[in-house]
């Protein structure tokens, strides 16, 4: 096999990777959406998947995210409709978001993650609360276009940053309990 057929393999094992780990986490918390758009879920889990895929695949793995976020918004949704734009506005914001925030973080020199087989929890927690914090920031500014009203936008900061940091650290230590020997086996982490 040649050193591209290998980097290729590679790009769409990690984009399918990172395409279930969303849409199943999207699909996990459905009993727990609000129908008012101030209010966010209670626990957001696709937000730690999109964290934890872009942490451990890198910046490979984005179009795997998007794609779950939409794929999933579109099945949850029932289709495609101009009502719901901002809504996959916000879905491109959430996939965008890990990415920004982790090259911020090693920009600034704090961005080591895993050192010798070991999270480095509380560089992972900063990741967590700046994604949630850039997300959310993005949705205030997408949300209200095409009509959509916030009704009161601390409550909006507040819920949203809650349900996305609580998502975050949720499904990333779970997934670092139940991968860390795989992760480690393969140089991963």
């Amino acid at each position: 096999m040649s050193e591209n057929s290998i980097i290729n393999k590679r790009f769409i094992q990690y984009n399918l990777i990172a395409f279930v780990a969303v849409f199943l986490s999207r699909y996990a918390i459905i009993p727990f959406d609000h129908y008012n758009i101030s209010v966010a879920n209670y626990i957001w889990l696709p937000m730690g998947a999109s964290i934890f895929a872009i942490l451990i695949f890198g910046n490979r793995a984005f179009f795997g995210v998007l794609a779950g976020y939409l794929v999933a918004a579109l099945i949850i949704k029932g289709g495609f409709d101009m009502v719901y734009i901002n809504s996959y506005l916000g879905k491109v914001i959430d996939s965008l978001a890990p990415v920004i925030a982790i090259w911020a973080m090693r920009s600034a020199n704090f961005g080591n993650f895993f050192f010798a087989g070991k999270a480095n929890y509380a560089h992972i927690l900063a990741l967590i609360v700046l994604t949630v914090f850039l997300a959310t920031l993005g949705k205030l500014i997408v949300y209200p276009m095409n009509g959509k009203i916030i009704d009161d936008w601390t409550w909006f900061m507040q819920s949203y940053s809650i349900s996305g940091i609580l998502g975050g650290i949720v499904f990333i230590i779970a997934a670092l309990v139940i991968f860390k020997p795989t992760l480690i086996k393969h140089n991963m982490i």
